[in-house]
Parts: structure tokens; C-alpha cells; sequence
């Protein structure tokens, strides 16, 4: 009757024993001279190459084999101290206290241009700071990775809707893994997850994606997605203070305050560096930021794991949200502790003097009569800028660029200059060992470098009740579920899968009455879109729609059909043609939604519309790399449209359907007409998408466009004939993180202009609405058909946009994220000249308010007020 407990009594001493006889546990505990707790210490075991940090009650632990350790306890602000430690015991305590270290500043001396001697330090990391990032090519290690988060609060409105946020308000919920990572240079980080455990409902993860190791280095241009201090450009952004040094054996560290210049959510909002001298290497660091609620602490801490090889030993983020919007108070924190295994570095460039104790690469093995003359002179002026005894900024970031020149893996050089960016997968590749998640208490306890606290152990006991919670709620979500889904498809439209490849989307209740204008009356009817598959390299898109104008009592009706080809050039052949009403400003005009609730309020209708019964077709296809080429041919019968209704909320009578300047209606006409736009632009930026698809991103450099149109005669005597030729260039060049300039510079004439009706004239892009769905920049404000023209033209537009500009500087509203423009545009036709003056405020090209003067021939001629929303920013 006593086998079974007989049984479970011998496993578990042959797992002690088995313990035992491998592994011992140290534990300590790390403590100041009065004998509080140093949360954040760090201890690293030398003859393992191993860091580990000490938790809020600055206790840790280790499982360590037998035998003698040097173990160098430090922590921020106090002094190192080193402890040999025999393990002999399968269970030993230590105890370490730590003296506060005095930061000496006697000796500092401020330099003739009265600048904190910080800034001549800051100078020399900053040069060497692509050395470090490039230093180590490769090393292997083991990580220990714990993540908490605990919402504190949540506003009652959304935990009365929300379910899951109700069930796990208060509690805290733990993740632990052990994982195995190799690194190769440039940025490639393998990660094995051998062991992983969770107080996670399995509802709320990713079991197949368990945390990821830190990856984030000081020394690359940006730090946790904001502008890292050792970056170039770096004292445009930051201001440095030198609060003292301090001796650490033979290095003499120096402690520097960071502030940011302006409170920003790509910068910083404090911290420190721990800086040694000569080799301007990181040792430790600590740093702040602040982002729209979201407080976080990010330490670091380095530690000598190989002669001059400085290496992280152990990541602590702690982030304090609080949202008073959605009344979130919540922490994360997450820590991390690395040991490591092999590592292989590149070393330094030859002949750069960074420290007599590193050693020189010796794979730079080209000689003068190998090299070529730029690299001899590069390598000569690198020589001259690192002997100075002073740089200036421009030497530091000189410095920095050739010192990346000369150690930047070619891999990694190739993958930066290279035109195709790589794909948006992560640079850490990570598998999970399928015993990952049944690994036991025993071997836990080998591993964690950090106890467990009262409220983690009791994570671990609720989690059974929270999977269980969170099943009952997502049961009884689908449960009712079906009334939800067939009441949201017929309100918003859905899409139904034929299969795999085929599918048919519809839109809904809400896009059955699209429109209101005086013309049409009210749209009534539906578009549809068919998609196919046909292959991986062809796709067809084909989208009829039919809608019932009420006020003339006919349909206006529109069919498209697109088919994609050669994805890695963006083939695209287009057939389409219906009858309906079109905006004579079809490409740069007023939106016909905003103009549609405009019209039934304000009876403010600012867009003009004329019928158009068409056929057309259209290719293109890109050339080259950044060059595309788009040929259009068309057939349209036209004719003019007069108001069919007037109504509106407040009675008022609406302006005719002419656009302005002109006096009759436009007669009736035919278009027979072909156009060629050729568009280029220099290292056009690549990346290509899942579905083989070329997307451009960005490049330095302007974009040129050719537009040629032409309507041919025919027998008929009102048949447009003209000929009509246009050039453009557009460029959008930044400064820095803060400040970016845009241009566009548009000219072009009617060659030839036999009959020109008004949909060909040439309409710039403009609204006159105070609301608008048009982007702000290179668009006029207060001008629509008054300034068309069938002659030649020219207009240039320039937007200054930056983050802080007139009150983005005052210091209580530089923590929001709103930026500020200014804008000058002009618009010469003969006869005349109309120009604009503009400012506004707005949310990154999304939400947009500003005010505009404008002026006819130099002459004051309007002000106004305009909100945009762009639909597609």
C-alpha cells in the first residue's frame, strides 16, 4: 500500500542526489555598508565568463560546479569588489558589501572654450563607438531571461468590456526561459529556447514565440528605437555633464550625465555612461525614456570577458506605464543574465592607435602596395584625427565614419549600400526545443540566477484558475458570437473565401450610400471586388459597382479590371470604363465624401462634376530599377450637369454646377486621347514584399516625371486636339531627427491647343473646403478652378517641417508629438500669379490644422483656416 509514496519518496532523492553530485547553488546577497539591498548588482564569475544581477531585494543565485571562483561583485555608484569563492557545498551563501564609490572632480579642468570637460570624452566614444559595435565576429552563450507584467489599474469602462483585463488585473503573470544563442556578425542572432515556463494564460501568447534576447547596443545609431548618445550627430541631440571619475583597477571610469536637448520621443530623457578612459569603451549604463505614459530604466552592464573585449553581461528593463486616457497603470520588467561560452572577435583596424593593451587585427593583412590610394588616404587621415589631442565635433563624426569605413564587416557594408532592403523578419532567428515546456522544478532550480519572490511563486499557482477564466470567457464569446458576425458583415461588408486563392469582398450597409451631391442626388447601390490568385507571380482584380442617382433617376455605373504581372517590376495592365459623374479636377481635387457632407450641410458645393461615359486601358511596368514607365489610351464622350436638387439641413441655395471662371456650361465633347508618363529616381530603395512585389521606400535623391497627353482629332468637329507636356521634380531632404524640407517644382504649357475642353485643362492640386482629406503639403488651400489653365504654367511649392519650430519649444509642450510646418507656394499662368502662406500643426502627416494667407500679383487676396485628415498619408 506504500509503494506509490515509497516510489515518489526515492525519485525525489535521486533527483537531489543527482543535483548534488553535478551542480552546488550559491546564493548571496548584495548589500550597502548600512545593509540595505542593492537591487541591480551585478556579480560575474570570471572563470565562466557569466553575469548575473541581483533582483529588488538584491539577492541572486547560481548553480556552479565544484571548485575555486573569482567573483567581482559591482554595482552603479558603489565600488567593485572582488571575492573568492570555494564551492564546495551543494547549497552555500554568501554575503557582499558594497562601499560607495566617490566620484573624484579635482582634477577636471574646463577647456578654453568653457565647454564640461564630458564633451571631449563624449568625442572620442563617439569616434570609436563603430569600432566596439564591430568588435566582437562571433561568440556563443547561454541566457537566463525573466519577464513579469502586473496591471495595477485599468479605466472601468473598458474592464467592464474587456473580460480578460478583468481577469488578470491585480495578478502578477511571470515568463522564465533558458536559452542557448549564437551570434554572428553583423546583426544574426540564433536562439534556442531549451527551457521555458509561464504563468501566462495560454490565450494571451505565442507558444511558439517565447521572449527574445536584447539585442539593443549602445554603440549603433539608435537605442530601444530612440537616437543613442553615441550616435553621429549625437550633440545635436544631447547635452553631456562630467560628474566625476573614479579608478577601477587599472581603468579609470568616468561618469556622464545625458540630457536631452528637447523633450522627444526619439530622444532620451536622461541617464548615464560609464566611459573608460583611452579605450572610450562603455562600461556600464543607465538609461531613460519617457514615451507617452511609459517610463522605462534601461541598465547595462559590461564586464571584461576577455582582454579589452567588454561585453554585456546582464540587461535590466523596468517600464511604469501610466495612461490616464484608458486609466492603465501597469509594470513590465524583464532581466536578463548571460554567460559566456566562446567568443571570437575581429579586433582592431591595423595601425589606428586605440589602446596599447588590444591587440591588432590580424586580418588586415593588404599592404601599401595592395591598397588603394583612397584606402591609404582614408587610412592616413584616420591616423591624423585619432593622434589629435582635441577633436571638434566634425573630427568626432569624421572619425566615426571612417573608423566604420575600416571596420564594418563587408556583410554588413553590402546589406547598407545595398538598394534591396532585406526583409522585415527579425534578425534573431529563434527555435524552441520540444521538451522546452515540461522542464522540471530540479532543473529550474539549476538555472535561475534569480530567486523566486512571494508573488512569482504564487503566479505559479494561479495560473491553472487564469487558463481556466480565460477559457469560460473566450466560450462564452463564441457562443454568441454568430448574431455579432452577421450583424457586423451586414452593416460594414465582408469577404467571402471561394478558396484558397479566390475571394469576393463587398462593402456593406455602410458604403451603400456613398454620396450626396446636387447633381446625382443621393448614390444608392454597392461596389464589389473579385480577387484571384492566378499564380505566384499573377493576380487579377477585376471591381464592378452600380449606383442609383435619385435626383436624375439613372445609374451610374463603373467597371474595373486589373491583372499584375512580373511582381519584381510592378507590371500592371488596367482596363476600365462605365458612365457616371466625375470632378472636372479629377486627379488633384476636392474629396467627393468631404464635398458630399459639405453640400448637404453648408450646401457648399466646391467640387464640379460633368458626365463621363469611357473606355480606357493602361500599362505599366518599371524599366529599371527606380524607373517606371505608364502609357494610357482612352476613349470618353462628355457633357455638362446642372443642379437637380438644392437640399440641404439649413435651406440655402447652392452655387451652380459651374467651376469658377467659367461662364456656360462646357459643351458637349469627345476625348480621343493617349498619354506617356515617364518617371524616374536615382538608388530608389527597395524592399520586396512577401507576394514577390517591389515596394519603393526612400531615396536621397529628387524624383523626375515626364507627362506627355494628347487628344487626337477626329472626324468630329468637337473632338479635343491638343497636345500637352508637363516636367516635374519632387525631393524630401532631412536635416536631422527634427527637421526635414520638401520641394516640388512643376512646369509645363500646351504645346498645341486646338481645342482644349475643361477636364483637360491643367488643374493643380487644391481644396477650398476648411476640411479636407487632401495632405496639406503641395496643395493649394484656397484656390480650385479659378487658376486651371489650357496655356502653360509653372508652380513651385516648399515645406519646412520640424518638431520644434515656434511653440514646440515652449518646455510644457515639447513632451506631445505633434510637429510644426510652415509652407510658401506659387502658381504663375499668364496673366496672373496666386501665392500662399502657411502654417500649421500637426501628427506626423495624419491630422493636420493651419491657417493660410493667400495673395493674386503680390496683392492680399484671402485668409483661411483648413483641418486635413488624409486618407492615404
Amino acid at each position: 500500500m506504500y509503494k506509490r509514496e515509497i516510489c515518489i519518496l526515492t525519485t525525489l532523492l535521486l533527483c537531489v542526489f543527482a543535483s548534488g553530485v553535478q551542480a552546488q547553488i550559491l546564493r548571496g546577497k548584495v548589500t550597502d555598508n548600512e545593509g540595505n539591498p542593492v537591487p541591480g548588482a551585478v556579480l560575474f564569475i570570471r572563470e565562466i565568463s557569466q553575469g548575473i544581477a541581483t533582483d529588488n531585494s538584491g539577492e541572486f543565485q547560481i548553480s556552479l560546479k565544484e571548485g575555486n571562483y573569482t567573483c567581482e561583485f559591482s554595482s552603479l555608484g558603489y565600488e567593485k569588489q572582488s571575492v573568492n569563492v570555494t564551492v564546495d557545498k551543494p547549497l552555500q551563501s554568501v554575503t557582499v558589501s558594497l562601499k560607495e564609490k566617490v566620484y573624484e572632480l579635482k582634477e577636471i579642468v574646463i577647456s578654453p572654450r568653457r565647454e564640461d570637460p564630458a564633451y571631449a570624452i563624449m568625442r572620442r566614444a563617439i569616434a570609436m563607438a563603430p569600432y566596439y559595435l564591430h568588435q566582437v565576429k562571433s561568440y556563443e552563450s547561454e541566457i537566463y531571461l525573466k519577464g513579469s507584467m502586473k496591471i495595477n489599474k485599468m479605466a472601468r469602462w473598458i474592464e467592464s468590456r474587456v473580460d480578460e483585463v478583468k481577469a488578470i488585473k491585480g495578478s502578477l503573470l511571470l515568463m522564465e526561459s533558458h536559452n542557448e544563442v549564437v551570434f554572428t556578425s553583423p546583426d544574426k542572432y540564433e536562439q534556442k529556447v531549451i527551457a521555458v515556463s509561464s504563468s501566462f494564460p495560454k490565450e494571451m501568447i505565442d507558444e511558439d514565440s517565447p521572449m527574445g534576447v536584447a539585442t539593443a547596443s549602445i554603440y549603433s545609431p539608435t537605442v530601444r528605437g530612440m537616437i543613442s548618445p553615441l550616435s553621429p550627430g549625437a550633440f545635436t541631440y544631447y547635452r553631456f555633464v562630467l560628474e566625476g571619475k573614479s579608478a577601477e583597477g587599472d581603468h579609470v571610469i568616468n561618469r556622464i550625465r545625458i540630457e536631452p536637448k528637447k523633450k522627444s520621443p526619439m530622444l532620451l530623457s536622461g541617464g548615464r555612461l560609464y566611459i573608460i578612459s583611452n579605450s572610450w569603451n562603455v562600461r556600464n549604463l543607465e538609461l531613460n525614456s519617457s514615451i507617452m505614459g511609459v517610463n522605462e530604466r534601461f541598465t547595462v552592464n559590461y564586464s571584461e570577458v576577455k582582454p579589452s573585449v567588454f561585453l554585456p553581461v546582464a540587461y535590466t528593463i523596468e517600464d511604469s506605464i501610466n495612461i490616464g486616457i484608458i486609466g492603465l497603470d501597469a509594470e513590465i520588467k524583464y532581466y536578463s543574465s548571460i554567460k559566456y561560452r566562446k567568443i571570437e572577435i575581429n579586433g582592431p583596424p591595423a595601425n589606428i592607435p586605440v589602446n596599447e593593451n588590444i591587440p591588432v587585427s590580424a586580418t588586415d593583412t593588404l599592404t601599401k602596395k595592395t591598397k588603394s590610394k583612397k584606402q591609404l588616404k582614408a587610412e592616413k587621415e584616420l591616423e591624423e584625427l585619432s593622434s589629435k589631442d582635441n577633436l571638434s565635433n566634425r573630427d568626432a563624426y569624421k572619425l566615426a565614419g571612417l573608423m566604420l569605413e575600416k571596420t564594418e564587416p563587408e556583410e554588413s557594408k553590402q546589406k547598407r549600400e545595398s538598394l534591396e532592403i532585406s526583409g522585415r523578419k527579425s534578425n534573431v532567428q529563434v527555435t524552441v526545443d520540444s521538451l522546452a515546456r515540461s522542464r522540471d522544478s530540479v532543473y529550474w532550480s539549476q538555472i535561475r540566477s534569480l530567486p523566486l519572490q512571494i508573488d512569482e511563486v504564487v503566479s505559479y499557482r494561479k495560473k491553472d484558475s487564469l487558463d481556466i477564466k480565460f477559457r469560460e470567457i473566450r466560450l462564452a464569446d463564441s457562443s454568441d458570437g454568430g448574431s455579432k458576425s452577421w450583424f457586423g458583415k451586414l452593416i460594414n461588408g465582408s469577404q467571402v473565401n471561394f478558396s484558397k486563392n479566390y475571394r469576393l469582398r463587398y462593402g456593406g450597409l455602410l458604403n451603400a450610400v456613398p454620396e450626396y451631391n446636387f447633381t446625382d442626388g443621393v448614390w444608392l447601390g454597392q461596389r464589389l471586388v473579385f480577387e484571384g490568385d492566378l499564380s505566384k507571380k499573377h493576380a487579377l482584380l477585376v471591381s464592378p459597382s452600380a449606383y442609383w442617382a435619385t435626383a436624375r433617376k439613372t445609374v451610374n455605373w463603373q467597371i474595373a479590371g486589373v491583372f499584375r504581372y512580373a511582381p519584381s517590376r510592378n507590371g500592371r495592365f488596367a482596363v476600365s470604363g462605365g458612365n457616371s459623374t466625375f470632378d472636372f479636377n479629377r486627379i488633384g481635387g476636392g474629396s467627393r465624401m468631404v464635398n458630399s457632407i459639405f453640400s448637404l450641410v453648408y450646401a457648399e458645393n466646391s467640387v464640379k462634376f460633368f458626365q463621363r461615359q469611357y473606355i480606357e486601358a493602361s500599362h505599366r511596368i518599371d524599366a529599371a530599377n527606380g524607373f517606371f514607365v505608364k502609357a494610357n489610351v482612352g476613349y470618353e464622350k462628355r457633357s455638362a450637369l446642372e443642379n437637380n436638387m438644392s437640399y440641404n439641413f439649413f435651406g440655402k441655395t447652392p452655387s451652380p454646377n459651374l467651376p469658377d471662371g467659367q461662364l456656360t456650361p462646357m459643351p458637349d465633347n469627345t476625348l480621343t486621347g493617349m498619354s506617356v508618363q515617364l518617371e524616374y529616381t536615382p538608388r530608389y530603395r527597395y524592399r520586396i514584399r512577401d507576394n514577390g512585389r517591389k515596394q519603393y521606400v526612400s531615396s536621397k535623391y529628387p524624383t523626375f516625371t515626364l507627362n506627355y497627353e494628347k487628344g487626337i482629332p477626329t472626324d468630329s468637329n468637337r473632338s479635343a486636339s491638343f497636345d500637352k507636356a508637363e516636367f516635374s521634380i519632387h525631393q524630401e531632404i532631412s536635416f536631422n531627427a527634427f527637421n526635414r524640407l520638401e520641394y516640388l517644382a512643376n512646369t509645363g504649357t500646351f504645346l498645341s491647343s486646338k481645342r482644349v475642353y475643361f477636364p483637360d485643362f491643367k488643374h493643380s492640386n487644391s481644396n477650398e473646403l476648411f476640411f479636407t482629406t487632401n495632405p496639406l503639403r503641395n496643395s493649394f488651400c484656397m484656390a480650385n478652378y479659378r487658376y486651371s489653365t489650357d496655356k502653360s504654367w509653372f508652380q513651385m511649392h516648399l515645406n519646412y517641417t520640424s518638431s520644434y519650430l515656434f511653440i514646440k519649444n515652449l518646455p510644457f509642450l515639447q513632451k506631445y508629438l505633434f510637429e510644426e510646418a510652415v509652407y510658401a507656394r506659387t502658381l504663375f499662368i499668364p496673366g496672373t500669379n496666386y501665392s500662399e502662406l502657411g502654417y500649421s500643426v500637426g501628427l506626423f502627416k495624419a491630422l493636420e490644422a493651419g491657417v493660410f494667407v493667400g495673395f493674386e500679383k503680390g496683392r492680399y487676396d484671402a485668409v483661411g483656416f483648413t483641418l486635413s485628415l488624409p486618407l492615404n498619408f
